[in-house]
């Protein structure tokens, strides 16, 4: 959530240390440490214009560390960042979507194994040594729907997503494997010491003759 105007960002991920060589001012080089981040991230930048359009800049990132690139100093293995990124600007109204594809990544690996000598005699060798392929490809979609919200009222007690589900007692736990519940619709609105009110977590604006 983010004011017209203002920018907001999250990262589900982590940060990784990378030394660096700072000189100080007697001219004695001494090692410090930078953290990185990695993960999924995305930032945008939401203006709300006239008559409801919303003017969207989003900023999603996905990266991983890679250890195959990964350069050693002084003992220290420190990983490359494989990643992708995209950045793009629309217009559009509240609950419509859009969708961000073609951030594509395909990963081809093959080994051979044989006996020696035998294995690469033609034909024959066939018979004494095995092949593998594996390919693995990539497709990252981000799929993006902005809706306008609207402060709660005093008091008023909302919706998550983590009420849907329960933990599980002792029965379904042990006999039937279940670690949790899905709660059902009418203990959730009725049950007391619940929150009432509907499902979800999204607060839509209701139109009126006056907005």
């Amino acid at each position: 959530m983010a004011l017209s105007g203002d920018t907001a960002q999250f990262l589900a991920g982590g940060e990784f240390p990378v030394p660096i060589a700072a000189t100080s001012a007697n001219g004695i080089v001494t090692p410090t440490i930078e953290f990185k981040p990695f993960g999924v991230r995305l930032s945008f930048t939401p203006t709300v214009l006239s008559k409801g359009v919303i003017n969207l800049r989003i900023a999603p990132e996905v990266s991983e560390l890679d250890f195959s690139n990964a350069v050693t100093i002084s003992g220290t293995t420190i990983p490359s960042l494989v990643t992708r990124n995209a950045t793009t600007t629309v217009e559009l109204r509240d609950g419509q979507s859009f969708a961000i594809a073609g951030l594509l990544q395909a990963n081809d690996l093959r080994n051979r194994s044989q006996l020696p000598w035998i294995g690469s005699v033609p034909v024959l060798g066939t018979l004494f040594s095995s092949n593998g392929y594996q390919k693995h490809e990539t497709d990252l979609v981000i799929l993006i729907t902005p809706s306008l919200v609207q402060p709660a009222a005093p008091g008023q007690r909302l919706a998550t997503p983590f009420d849907e589900r329960l933990p599980s007692n002792d029965v379904d736990f042990f006999l039937m494997g279940q670690t949790e519940d899905k709660k059902r619709s009418s203990s959730y609105v009725n049950d007391r010491d619940r929150v009432v009110g509907p499902y979800g977590h999204i607060i839509r604006v209701t139109p009126t003759h006056n907005q």
